[in-house]
This record gives C-alpha cells, structure tokens and sequence, in this order.
C-alpha cells in the first residue's frame, strides 16, 4: 500500500515538477514518506471513517508536502510537526468542504467497529451522553479532547499543532475533563 501511494504522489507531481528536485531530495522525502506515512494514515482513520477518503487525503499531504518540500525549514518545526500541521490542515478543509460529516461522529464510529453486542449498546449509550456533555464544550476544548485521547497525542504536541503553550493545553483538558464529569455526576450517569 505504501509503495503504490508513493507512486501516486510522485505521479500527481508530475515529471514538470520533479525536475527542481535532486535525487537526493527524491531519496530524502522517499525517506519521510515510509517513515510518516503509516502516522498520518492512523491520524485520519481515526477521525473518518471511509478509507478511501483516509488514503486520499494521506496522499493529498505528502502531495502538499513533497510540493513544498524547498520551503520546509527545519530551524521552525521538526519534519513530523510540519507534516500534522499540513495534515491537520487537510483534515479541517475536508471537514469544511463535507459539511454533512460530523467529525466526532466518525470518530466514535471508529470505536464501536469492533465491539460486541452488549458492548456496543452500552458505548452507544455513552456516546449520546458523551455528544451531550460535548454540546456544552467549545470546538477548541472538543478538538484538544480528540487530539489527546483519540489520537493520543502529547500535551507538547497538541500545543504545536494548534499554536498555544504546553501548560494552556493541560488547562483546557483539566478543565473540560471537569466539566464532562460534573455532567456525569449531575445526570446520575456511570461508566461502570
């Protein structure tokens, strides 16, 4: 999988834009692609739930990416940072250009694909409260919730890829933590 989408990158560059580009430069982003490659894939299958959208828009980041390649500067952010950032960004306009998805659907979805039964009604029950208790939060609070819990991300990373410090992050999750809990409790609901 990762050769061919290797290929069609390289093909949707195109041999008019390919010709700026040294060997060595081909060889370096060839580099990057296998090694980031498998990450940004995981970061959208998180949050969609179509694969084919996942590996377009994998494809469409190291497409930017390799478009872009001369103007990455390594003095501003690690190669991985500007990779999310550019990830990040493709996630948001797909989001913006497909008004009928609803991202946090996509992303519970993902989690009940391989749940049983009994299993799966209770996380449906969960996700109800969970979307309601999530009304109350301000997309800035939902989106540092999926970066930490869904996609696993640090508090030092969330803060690159939105552009806050550290510790404001570790605020936010503190506080919205407490917010859905004080829902929880207030609504009799357990997650037992």
């Amino acid at each position: 999988m990762t050769v061919a989408c290797l290929s069609e990158v390289l093909r949707r560059a195109g041999d008019g834009e390919m010709e700026h580009f040294s060997q060595d430069d081909i060889q370096s982003f060839e580099l990057i692609y296998n090694k980031y490659y498998a990450s940004v894939y995981r970061f959208f299958i998180k949050r969609l739930s179509s694969k084919e959208v996942c590996e377009d828009l994998t494809s469409e980041v190291f497409y930017s990416c390799l478009k872009n390649f001369d103007n990455y500067d390594p003095a501003k952010a690690s190669i991985a940072t500007w990779i999310f950032v550019v990830a990040n960004n493709k996630l948001k306009n797909h989001y913006r250009d497909k008004k009928d998805l609803t991202p946090l659907e996509d992303t519970y979805n993902a989690l009940f694909d391989n749940a049983d039964m009994d299993e799966a009604m209770f996380l449906t029950q969960m996700k109800i409260h969970l979307d309601t208790a999530l009304d109350s939060a301000t997309e800035r609070e939902r989106s540092i919730i999926r970066l930490r819990y869904f996609t696993e991300l640090s508090s030092e990373e969330i803060a690159t890829k939105i552009g806050i410090s550290a510790g404001n992050v570790r605020v936010i999750l503190t506080r919205t933590i407490k917010k859905l809990a004080k829902y929880f409790e207030d609504n009799g609901i357990r997650w037992e």
